[in-house]
């Protein structure tokens, strides 16, 4: 019972590993850096590249993999990026460097919050739904009861969600507004 356990173990943590052998062996540490740095990696990242070469008995080239990482990661900090990402929720890690962070990040936390806003609507949306739909085939009267009041705390729910959402739309457009005024 051991022995498949220790061998599921040690195919998880080479599933983790950021690169294979021959990858190790074969990579341009300059691209590999590149690309770590527009996909918004952070510059810690090639720790996770020395920990999988490492085993593998090779040693990755950490001076062109930075310079890569420099590069790539210019590209990854525009506002315009920044703006894109947070507007498909997409995640952050907290990579951009200080001189390209508030050029980033504050169009992506503007428009990350109108998506988390638009999403919470949205759900909201769907269980209210959902619960009419139960409510019709609900015969017994306390159970309609007790579904009728969670419909209610959803439609106030809702209500306060849509006010985040108006805020959130509200605030992005000043701080576009602010922005063309800026230029």
């Amino acid at each position: 019972m051991t022995w498949p356990l220790l061998v599921g173990a040690a195919l998880a943590l080479n599933a983790c590993a950021t690169l294979s052998e021959e990858e190790c062996l074969t990579s341009d540490w300059r691209r590999l850096g590149e690309s770590d740095g527009a996909n918004g990696r952070q510059v810690g990242f090639v720790a996770e590249h020395q920990a999988a070469c490492t085993k593998h008995g090779v040693t990755p080239d950490v001076a062109a993999w930075r310079t890569g990482w420099e590069a790539g990661i210019a590209t990854f900090c525009t506002p315009s990026n920044g703006a894109r990402l947070g507007a498909e929720g997409g995640s952050y890690a907290g990579s951009c460097p200080l001189d390209l962070k508030a050029a980033f990040e504050e169009p992506y936390f503007a428009n990350k919050k109108v998506h988390d806003a638009r999403e919470r609507r949205d759900q909201l949306r769907s269980r209210i739904d959902s619960l009419r739909y139960e409510l019709g085939s609900i015969a017994e009267e306390d159970k309609r009861r007790e579904k009728r009041r969670e419909l209610e705390r959803l439609r106030d729910d809702l209500w306060d969600a849509e006010d985040d959402l108006r805020r959130a739309e509200d605030d992005l457009r000043y701080e576009r507004f602010a922005d063309f005024m800026d230029r």
